[in-house]
C-alpha cells in the first residue's frame, strides 16, 4: 500500500510537472506570438516611413538630367562640334558641384562616354551599356539604375537627348545613396536595398554593409528566410545574421527595382519571452508547493487513520495466522518464557494451556543428547548477547510424558510490542527419519547388490576376453594350417616325385620340381614375412618422410603390372615432408597400390589415381580404383586381420590390418569408401583416404631445398 501511495504520488508529480512544462510553453509561445505580432506591426510602419523619406530623397534629383538634356553646347557636342567639349565639360562639373553629386555624364545613343564632370577614368563603359540598354528596354524620359561602384551605393538618372531624327545622346547623373543612411543610422535600424536580382547596394549597418551581405550571401541557401506563421494566420521571415536572428519585413518597389528590407532584432525579444517563461514557471512552482502542501497535509491525516486501522486488522490477521499454521511456533522473551503458541506446537509437545505459564522454553528440548548449540542458545536468552539466527537445524525434542522425537529447530529475533523477542520454529521430521533410515538400509542392500552384480560381470567379461583370444586364435591358426597345409602337400609330393625320379635318371623333370618346390618355398616365406609384419613393434621415433619419394619407388616396384593401367598422379610441387618411417610409408602405398591391382585385374580399361594435398596442419593422400570394390557390409570389418575377399591360398587377409596398423604408428588414419557420382550412386572401384601429421620444414634431414626438389612432380602425370 506505501508502494502503491507512493507511486500515486509520483505519477501526480509527474502529471504536474509535464503540465506545468506544458502551461510554460503554451504562455513563452502566446508571448512569443504577441510579441511577434506587435514587431510586424511596428515594422510596416517603420517601412512605410522609410519608403516615404526614400521616394521624397530621390524626387530632388528628377529633374537634374533635363538640364544636360535641354543645354545646346551638349546637344552641339553631341552632334559632332568638338570645339565646345571643353565648355560643356566646364558645365557639367559646376552642376555636379551645385547638385552635390557624384558625377554629370553625356552618352552617346550606344552608351559610349562623350563628356564628364570629371576625369574618364572614374567612369566604367559597362555602366554606359548598361544605362544605354536599360533605356532602350524602359523607354520613357528618364530612368534609373541602382549599383555598386567601388564599393559605394550609386544611383544613376538618365534621360534621352532627343533631335527630330531621333535619340542622339544620354545625360546621366550619378547621385550618391549615402544620404539615405545618415537618417537611419540616426534611429539606429537596419534597413537594407538591393536590385531584383538580390544583390545589396546600401546598408544603414556599418557591421553589415553591402559589400559583407553579398559576400555572404553566396555561401546562403537558395531561401535564407525561415517562415514563421503566426495563430493570425500571418506568415513572418527571420534572417540568421551572425549569431542574431532578424525579423524580416520587405516590399518592392516597382518603378525603382529596388528591394527595401527592414530588419527587427530579436534577441530583446527572446530574452522578453524567456524571462516571461521563467517567471510562469515560477508561479507555476509555487502553486505546485502549495497544492502538495495542502495534500499532504491530508494524505497525513488520512494515513494516520488508515495505519490504526491496519494495525487492528494486521494483529487479527496475525493471530489467525499464528494460530492456523500446521508449523509448531513459540514466541519467547527475553526472559525465556512463553508468551505464545501454536496449536500445533502444543500438539507437538502434548502440552495444556495451563502447563504453559510454568515452562521456560529450554525445558521442551531434550537436554542430554540432543544438540548442545540449541540449548546453550535457550538457556542463555535472558544475557544481552548478539544471537544471529538459526534455520532448519536438527534437535531433539521432548513431550510432557517424556517421550522423544526429532525436530527441524528455527530461530530468529523479531520485535513484539516494542520489546525484542525471539521466535522459534519446530517441525516434526519423525516420518522424515524413519523414512531415511528405510533408505539407508535399501541403500546399503543395493549398494551390496552392486557388487555382487560387478564382481559376476568382471568374471564374464574376463571369460568374453579369453573366448575372443581362442576365437581369433583359431581363426588365424585356421588360416595359417589352410595356408600352408597346401605348400606342405605339395612339396611332400613333389619330394615323393624326386625320390622316384632320381632312380629312374629323369633330371628335365627333377629339375622342375625343383623349380616347383623353389616356388612352394617362396609362398610359405611370403606368409611367414606377413605374419612377421602384424606382430611388428611400433617404431621408437617418427622422423620427416618424403611422400614423391616413397611413392617413386612403390610405383617403380610395380611398374611391370602397371603397364596395362592408366596412372595418375597428383601431387603439388612444393608438398611438406610428413611425419612417419619411410620403410612403413612404402609398406602401406604398396599394400593399397597392390590391392587396387588385384582388384583391376578383370576391369577393361583399369585406372589409377593418387592425389595429395595440404589440409592445416595435414596432409591428405587417396588412392582411387576403377576396381571391384566392395560390399557396403564389409567396409567396417575391412581393416580387421585375417578378413580378406581373395580365394584360399592368395593371402591371409592381413594386408589391410598392417595398412592400419602401420597408419596407426605413424601418427595418422586411413578409410575406405565405394566410389560414388555427383548424385551418391555407386560407381566402380574404391577409394581409400590416408591422413598424415606434416613435419616441420627445420626437423628435414638434409637440405630443406633439396627435399622440395625430390618432392616435386607433375599436376597430371600418366604412366602407361
Amino acid at each position: 500500500m506505501m508502494l502503491s501511495r507512493r507511486m500515486k504520488r509520483l505519477l501526480v508529480a509527474v502529471a504536474f510537472v509535464l503540465l506545468m512544462a506544458a502551461g510554460v510553453q503554451a504562455t513563452r509561445e502566446l508571448c512569443r506570438q504577441w510579441l511577434l505580432e506587435a514587431a510586424q506591426t511596428a515594422g510596416e510602419d517603420r517601412l512605410l516611413s522609410y519608403v516615404g523619406d526614400i521616394r521624397r530623397a530621390l524626387q530632388r534629383y528628377h529633374y537634374l538630367p533635363y538640364l544636360v538634356a535641354e543645354h545646346q553646347d551638349s546637344r552641339r557636342l553631341l552632334a559632332g562640334e568638338q570645339e565646345v567639349r571643353a565648355q560643356v565639360s566646364l558645365y557639367l562639373a559646376q552642376l555636379d558641384k551645385a547638385a552635390n553629386t557624384k558625377g554629370w555624364y553625356i552618352l552617346t545613343a550606344a552608351g559610349d562616354l562623350v563628356a564628364s564632370s570629371q576625369q574618364p577614368a572614374h567612369w566604367r563603359d559597362a555602366d554606359g551599356r548598361l544605362i544605354a540598354d536599360t533605356l532602350r528596354q524602359q523607354g520613357g524620359d528618364v530612368v534609373t539604375l541602382s549599383k555598386m561602384v567601388d564599393g559605394q551605393a550609386r544611383y544613376f538618372l538618365a534621360a534621352p537627348v532627343y533631335t527630330p531624327s531621333g535619340i542622339i545622346g544620354i545625360a546621366v547623373v550619378k547621385v550618391g545613396l549615402g544620404t539615405l543612411t545618415e537618417s537611419w543610422l540616426a534611429e539606429n535600424e537596419l534597413v537594407l536595398i538591393s536590385d531584383p536580382a538580390h544583390t545589396f547596394f546600401l546598408s544603414s549597418s556599418e557591421k553589415f554593409s553591402a559589400a559583407w551581405l553579398n559576400d555572404a550571401a553566396k555561401s546562403w541557401p537558395d531561401n535564407p528566410m525561415q517562415a514563421i506563421r503566426l495563430y493570425s494566420g500571418a506568415n513572418l521571415a527571420t534572417w540568421q545574421l551572425g549569431q542574431a536572428s532578424y525579423l524580416v519585413q520587405t516590399v518592392a518597389l516597382d518603378d525603382l527595382h529596388w528591394n527595401i528590407y527592414y530588419l527587427t532584432p530579436l534577441a530583446e525579444l527572446n530574452q522578453t519571452v524567456f524571462w516571461f517563461g521563467i517567471s510562469a514557471a515560477m508561479i507555476f512552482i509555487a502553486l505546485l508547493g502549495l497544492g502538495l502542501f495542502v495534500a499532504e497535509r491530508r494524505q497525513k491525516l488520512r494515513s494516520r487513520q488508515q495505519l490504526q486501522q491496519l494495525v487492528a486488522e494486521s494483529e487479527a490477521r496475525l493471530r489467525r495466522m499464528f494460530s492456523k499454521t500446521h508449523v509448531g511456533l513459540l514466541l519467547v522473551d527475553s526472559r525465556g518464557k512463553i508468551s505464545e503458541i501454536n496449536p500445533t506446537a502444543m500438539r507437538y509437545f502434548s502440552l495444556s494451556p495451563s502447563m504453559i505459564r510454568h515452562l521456560l522454553a529450554w525445558q521442551l528440548f531434550e537436554t542430554h543428547t540432543g544438540n548442545s548449540t540449541v540449548m546453550l542458545l535457550l538457556k542463555n536468552l535472558t544475557k544481552p548477547q548478539e544471537w544471529g539466527e538459526i534455520s532448519g537445524v536438527e534437535a531433539m525434542a521432548q513431550r510432557s510424558d517424556g517421550s522423544r522425537f526429532p525436530v527441524l529447530f528455527s530461530l530468529s529475533t523479531l520485535p513484539w510490542y516494542g520489546e525484542t523477542q525471539s521466535l522459534i520454529t519446530v517441525i516434526d521430521i519423525s516420518k522424515r527419519k524413519k523414512a531415511e533410515t528405510a533408505l539407508r538400509a535399501a541403500n546399503a542392500s543395493l549398494e551390496l547388490r552392486v557388487q555382487e552384480r560387478t564382481k559376476a560381470l568382471q568374471a564374464a567379461q574376463e571369460e568374453l576376453v579369453q573366448t575372443s583370444k581362442m576365437a581369433a586364435l583359431g581363426r588365424m591358426s585356421s588360416a595359417i594350417t589352410h595356408e600352408l597345409n597346401q605348400p606342405l602337400t605339395g612339396l611332400k609330393t613333389l619330394l615323393s616325385s624326386n625320390a622316384l625320379l632320381i632312380e629312374r635318371g629323369e633330371t628335365q623333370r627333377l629339375m622342375a620340381n625343383t623349380q616347383l618346390v623353389n616356388i612352394l618355398l617362396d609362398r610359405m616365406a611370403n606368409m611367414t614375412s606377413q605374419l612377421k609384419t602384424f606382430a611388428f613393434n611400433r617404431p621408437e621415433q617418427l622422423r620427416p618422410t618424403s611422400l614423391p619419394e616413397a611413392l617413386q619407388q612403390v610405383l617403380r616396384i610395380h611398374q611391370q603390372r602397371l603397364d596395362r593401367v592408366q596412372v595418375r598422379i597428383r601431387i603439388p610441387a612444393q608438398l611438406p615432408a610428413v611425419l612417419g618411417e619411410p620403410q612403413r610409408l612404402m609398406q602401406v602405398l604398396g599394400n593399397l597400390i597392390s590391392n587396387a591391382l588385384d582388384a583391376m585385374a578383370e576391369t577393361t580399361e583399369p585406372s589409377l589415381v593418387v592425389t595429395a594435398a595440404e589440409q592445416g596442419a595435414q596432409l591428405v593422400i587417396q588412392v582411387t580404383d576403377n576396381g571391384t570394390g566392395i560390399s557396403e557390409d564389409k567396409l567396417g570389418s575391412m581393416f580387421e586381420p585375417f578378413q580378406t575377399s581373395k580365394k584360399m591360398g592368395e593371402g591371409l587377409g592381413l594386408g589391410l590390418s598392417i595398412t592400419a596398423n602401420s597408419m596407426r604408428d605413424m601418427q595418422g588414419s586411413i578409410s575406405a569408401a565405394n566410389n560414388t557420382d555427383a548424385r551418391g550412386v555407386r560407381q566402380p572401384g574404391m577409394m581409400f583416404t590416408l591422413v598424415l601429421q606434416q613435419a616441420l620444414a627445420a626437423d628435414s634431414n638434409g637440405d630443406p631445398e633439396d627435399q622440395a626438389g625430390k618432392a616435386e612432380a607433375e599436376p597430371d602425370r600418366q604412366l602407361n
